[in-house]
């Protein structure tokens, strides 16, 4: 494993030297085509992940085959943590969406990383902090929304990771429906009107195949739970 690549992972970066070069011995690198299981809901892990390069899916199917999608990762993120700290088994699948590679540390290697460094600590706590606070967000979401201010909050947790562009942001990645549909835990066709009123009223559009907010604070305000 090179030390330039290990430098460029928010994970790693604040490791001195020595550190690096001690990961760099004992991580792993492993690639995976578009489509290919990382692993499973309810599997025992061994294993954390940090994306190099490709998209990963994080996500939950029930029984009658509906599927719930967490996130989506990119370079730099890491996941499969959780099982490594408490001992449980996955909470949730993951999968390669293109062509991709990762840099694997096993259970045992990934404990010796947290007590050596407390940086490493801090930066595990903030990304724990950041998922429960998307997870109570959710839960607002199914409590108090109706499906436009789902697909809406969908939206507007994307728009972190988009791109400044005439004046509103562009998606990073390109959606499909059905991803959308996945992420916001609907089906396609209520997903579908509410895309229709979210472009109607000009908060929303399309650019080369992406989702373009052209009205980021209007998407914004469309989050709020609605009054009781």
């Amino acid at each position: 494993m090179e030390l330039r690549l290990l430098r460029r992972i928010p994970f790693l970066k604040a490791l001195p030297p020595v550190e690096l070069k001690r990961i760099a011995r004992i991580a792993t690198e492993i690639a995976f085509r578009a489509g290919e299981t990382i692993f499973s809901k309810s599997e025992s892990g061994s294993r954390m992940f940090v994306v190099i390069s490709g998209r990963i899916r994080i996500f939950t199917s029930s029984h009658a085959k509906k599927q719930k999608t967490f996130a989506y990762l990119d370079p730099g993120d890491l996941f499969g943590e959780m099982s490594l700290v408490d001992g449980h088994t996955r909470s949730a699948s993951a999968r390669a969406e293109t062509d991709s590679r990762l840099l694997v540390i096993r259970k045992s290697d990934f404990k010796g990383l947290l007590f050596s460094d407390p940086k490493l600590c801090f930066f595990l706590l903030r990304t724990v902090s950041e998922r429960l606070r998307q997870a109570n967000e959710e839960i607002e979401n199914l409590l108090f929304r109706n499906m436009l201010g789902r697909v809406s909050g969908a939206l507007n947790a994307l728009v972190g990771r988009g791109r400044r562009f005439r004046g509103g942001v562009l998606l990073k990645d390109r959606y499909t429906q059905q991803e959308l549909a996945d992420m916001v835990g609907t089906t396609r066709e209520p997903l579908s009107r509410a895309i229709s009123s979210l472009r109607r009223a000009q908060i929303l559009d399309m650019h080369h195949g992406r989702y373009f907010v052209r009205d980021p604070r209007r998407l914004a305000e469309l989050c709020h739970p609605l009054p009781s």
